[in-house]
C-alpha cells in the first residue's frame, strides 16, 4: 500500500459463478434510472475501517492474518431494499454461525489496532443498486450458494469518476476448498 490515506474495509467477494447470479438478479430488476453495482464492485462489507494510514494497514494485516475462522457457504435467499439510501439488497435470511463468527473476530482485532466498532448489528448484504426504486422483500425463486473461503481488505476509490473496489489483501478461511 503506498504511504498515503486509503479508504478501507474488510469484505467477502463472491467467485465468478456467484457473481454471475448477482448480476442476472440485477437485471432481473431492469431499473434503468439506478445506479448499479459493477459486477467486479460485488461484494458483502464484513467491517468498514475509513481512511487509514499506512502503520495502520500493516497492523491490521497483521492482525487479519491471524485468524482463524472457518469457512462456510452463505446462502443468498431474498431480495430487500433500503427507503432511505434506496439501496436494493441481496441477503441471507440466516446468518451462519460462521460469519457472525469472523465479523465478531474481525471487530475484536479492530478494537485492538486502535477503530472502533460499528454501533449497529451486523446485517450482511450484498448491495445490488444505489438510487434504486422502491421495490418490497421477496424470496429468490432460486436460492445463490455462495461458497465462503477467505476474506478480503479492500480499497474504496474513485478511478476515472467511477467508483471501484480493489483487493490490497486476502486471508484464506479454515477448511476452505
Amino acid at each position: 500500500m503506498p504511504h498515503r490515506n486509503k479508504r478501507l474495509f474488510f469484505a467477502l467477494r463472491p467467485d465468478p459463478q456467484v457473481r454471475g447470479q448477482l448480476v442476472q438478479l440485477q437485471r432481473d430488476y431492469n431499473q434503468p434510472g439506478a445506479n448499479v453495482h459493477r459486477a467486479e464492485n460485488l461484494h458483502m462489507t464484513l467491517a468498514f475501517l475509513g481512511m487509514v494510514d499506512q502503520r495502520r494497514y500493516e497492523t491490521i494485516c497483521h492482525m487479519a492474518s491471524r485468524l482463524k475462522e472457518s469457512g462456510f457457504r452463505l446462502r443468498l435467499d431474498h431480495t430487500g431494499y433500503w427507503r432511505r439510501p434506496k439501496i436494493l439488497w441481496c441477503a441471507p435470511s440466516h446468518t451462519p454461525q460462521p460469519l457472525a463468527s469472523l465479523v465478531t473476530h474481525l471487530w475484536d482485532g479492530l478494537e485492538s489496532c486502535g477503530f472502533e466498532p460499528e454501533q449497529r448489528a451486523y446485517k450482511p448484504h450484498v448491495t445490488l443498486m444505489r438510487k434504486a426504486a422502491t421495490v418490497r422483500q421477496q424470496q429468490l425463486k432460486s436460492e445463490i450458494i455462495w461458497p465462503v473461503s477467505h476474506f478480503e481488505l479492500m480499497w474504496s476509490h474513485n478511478k476515472d469518476g467511477a467508483l471501484h473496489y480493489e483487493s490490497l489483501n486476502r486471508w484464506p478461511l479454515v477448511g476452505s476448498k
